[in-house]
C-alpha cells in the first residue's frame, strides 16, 4: 500500500482578526417598560393551554404545599414558575420568588442555602432579578435591585446568575443606572467561576477580555494580535466605531494570551463554541505572546470550526 500524502486542511475560515462578542454598552440602553412582554403574554394567553391533567394536579399539589409562602421553598418556587409561565401572573410570581429568595435563617426547606445569614433558593432570586430587569407584569424595573439579586443567587451557587452579574459589571458606567456597579475586574472572577463550572460562553468572554488587553475598547468587534500588542495602530474602519480604549475606562486588564488559549480550548473542545474555535485558528496561525505558531493545531481547529459552521449555519 502506498502512503498517502498529508495535506493541510483547506478552510474557508479567515485567520484575521480575532472575533469578539461585543455588547452594545457604547449606546444608551433602552429602558424596558414591561409592556413589550405583556403584549406577547396577551397573544400567548389566547393559545390552547397544553398542560395535561396529571401536570395540573402536580401544580395544585405544589400550591397547597406552598401554603401561601409558608411551605417548602421548592413548592413555592414551582408555583411561581407556573403562575409566570402559564397564567402570566408575573407580579404574583415575583412575590413567591422574593419569598423563597429571602427566608429566615431557621427555615428548614430542602434545597435552601445560607446567604448573608438568611436562607435562599437561588433560582428564585435569579428569576426575580430577571423580572426586575424586564418589568414583566407590572413588576418595577429596577436594575440595581436586579444586580443585588443576581449577586445573592450567584453566592448561593447559581451559575447563570454569576454570568448575568458579570455582564452587568462590564456594562458602561451609568448605562443601567447610577446605583449599578461597574467592575470588569470582578467580572473576570465571575466569568472564571462559571467557566470552570462548564459554561463555554463565560470561557470565551473571559478569553476575549484577556486578548483585548489595555489598549483596546472592551466593546470592539474585533482586534488583531498586532493591534492588541500595540505593534500597529488601531485604525478606525468604515462603519466601525473607534476601537481605542476609552479615556474614562479606568480598569486596566493586561493581555494574557497563554491564559486565553486555555480558556478558548475549553470553550471549543468542551463547549463546542464555534467562535472560540475560530480564535484558536488565528492564535495558532499567527502566534502570540507565549503561544507558538502551530500549523497542525491551526489546521485541526480550522477543520473543527468549518464543521461547526456547516452544522450551525455560521458563527
Amino acid at each position: 500500500m502506498g502512503s498517502q500524502s498529508s495535506k493541510p486542511v483547506e478552510s474557508k475560515i479567515p485567520v484575521e482578526p480575532i472575533r469578539t462578542s461585543p455588547d452594545q454598552d457604547n449606546k444608551p440602553y433602552p429602558q424596558p417598560t414591561g409592556q413589550e412582554y405583556d403584549a406577547l403574554d396577551k397573544i400567548a394567553s389566547e393559545l390552547p393551554n397544553v398542560i395535561d391533567d396529571e401536570s395540573r394536579q402536580q401544580v395544585e399539589d405544589y400550591k397547597q404545599a406552598c401554603d401561601n409562602g409558608k411551605g417548602p421553598m421548592v413548592a413555592c418556587f414551582a408555583t411561581g414558575e407556573y403562575l409566570s409561565l402559564f397564567e402570566r401572573k408575573h407580579a404574583a410570581a415575583a412575590e413567591l420568588y422574593r419569598n423563597v429568595c429571602f427566608r429566615p435563617k431557621n427555615d428548614k426547606s430542602p434545597n435552601g442555602v445560607s446567604v448573608d445569614n438568611t436562607m435562599a433558593y437561588p433560582a428564585g432570586c435569579f428569576n426575580l432579578a430577571k423580572l426586575h430587569m424586564t418589568g414583566k407584569g407590572g413588576v418595577k424595573v429596577d436594575n440595581s435591585e436586579a444586580y443585588h439579586l443576581f449577586d445573592r443567587a450567584c453566592r448561593g451557587g447559581h451559575g447563570g446568575a454569576c454570568y448575568f452579574q458579570a455582564q452587568i459589571l462590564c456594562s458602561r458606567p451609568g448605562s443601567l443606572g447610577a446605583k449599578v456597579p461597574h467592575n470588569p475586574v470582578k467580572a473576570m472572577d465571575l466569568y472564571q467561576k462559571t467557566c470552570t463550572d462548564g459554561d463555554s460562553v463565560s470561557c470565551f468572554t473571559l478569553a476575549t477580555m484577556l486578548l483585548r488587553g489595555d489598549k483596546v475598547n472592551k466593546v470592539a468587534d474585533n482586534v488583531s494580535p498586532q493591534e492588541a500588542r500595540g505593534e500597529v495602530p488601531l485604525t478606525k474602519r468604515e462603519h466601525e466605531q473607534d476601537r481605542q480604549r476609552r479615556p474614562d475606562d479606568h480598569y486596566m486588564i493586561p493581555r494574557d494570551p497563554v491564559r486565553a488559549e486555555k480558556l478558548l480550548r475549553q470553550a471549543c473542545d468542551e463547549g463546542s463554541h464555534v467562535t472560540a474555535c475560530h480564535n484558536l485558528v488565528v492564535m495558532y496561525t499567527q502566534g502570540d505572546d507565549g503561544v507558538e505558531k502551530d500549523p497542525e493545531k491551526a489546521d485541526a481547529y480550522a477543520k473543527k470550526t468549518q464543521q461547526m459552521m456547516n452544522l450551525f449555519g455560521g458563527f
